[in-house]
Order: C-alpha cells, then structure tokens, then sequence
C-alpha cells in the first residue's frame, strides 16, 4: 500500500522519519503530561526521573522500544547529576534548546575517533615487530653459537 502524503493515516504502514533518542528523550522531558514522572530540572540544564518505574512501564514504551535500561542515559553521555536520585544532564540537553540534541551522539561514536584505535594498534604492531626481530636475532645467535661448537669439535 502507497502512502498519500495528504492524508497521513492512508497507510498502516507507514514509517515516521527516524529520531535520535536525544530527541526521543528530549520530547518526554518537555511532554507536561509526563511531568509526574520525568521533568527537567529548575535549571533547565538536566532532567529528573521522579519515578523510574512508573516511566519505565509507562512512558519509556510509548517512545522507544527499550524496556527498564535505564544505561541508555549513559550510552548518550548523560551523567549522573545527583547520586540521591535519577538525576542526569548533558551539556547539549537543555530545555528550550531541543536543536542542541542533534550534537549527542553515542559514546563509541563520539569519544573515540578511528585514528585512536589506528594509532594504538599501530603501536601495538610496532612493539610485536620489534619482538619478532629480536627472538630471530637470538635464535640466529644460538644457531651461529651452536655452528661454531660444532667447528671446534
């Protein structure tokens, strides 16, 4: 079935533009009706869960497809604000300023570029270089040591 763009519920099918779950997050923070159980803070820099069961049986679910993960947060670099409760912020989540959501991006992604993982197995394969090197120059010593006993006798 072909979707009418003039009419949106013409296919049952039809697929919503995909959303980062920053933005995802950022929705259910600012959504008023959630506010009993996810909100921002005062400052507006973090948001807090005030029940994280009931958001992760209950809101969570009507957004994403995650159930109870709660390192999801972590996974976006959202760290934990207060210890006491669910408190988390990111420096590109702020309320009123849902475009700063497009800069979070997943950990792996973010915070460790390709050259690292190339400039860490190019040392590594240096370091594995030089031991082969000096295991053959010892075992070509033992050989010419051993050449030379053989000589003698």
């Amino acid at each position: 079935m072909v979707r009418d763009n003039n009419n949106p519920g013409s296919s049952s099918r039809s697929r919503r533009p995909y959303r980062s779950f920053p933005t995802i997050l950022y929705e259910m923070v600012d959504d008023p009706s959630t506010d009993s159980m996810i909100s921002w803070s005062e400052s507006g820099k973090s948001f807090i869960i005030w029940n994280q069961p009931e958001f992760s049986n209950n809101v969570l679910p009507k957004y994403v497809k995650l159930r109870n993960d709660m390192s999801i947060f972590k996974t976006f670099g959202f760290r934990k604000v207060d210890s006491e409760r669910w408190e988390y912020a990111n420096d590109d989540f702020v309320r009123g300023k849902p475009e700063l959501t497009a800069e979070i991006q997943k950990r792996f992604m973010a915070t460790v570029p390709p050259e690292v993982f190339v400039c860490k197995n190019a040392a590594k394969a240096a370091r594995d270089v030089e031991r082969v090197r000096a295991l053959a120059m010892a075992m070509k010593e033992r050989a010419l040591a051993k050449n030379l006993s053989n000589l003698t006798l």
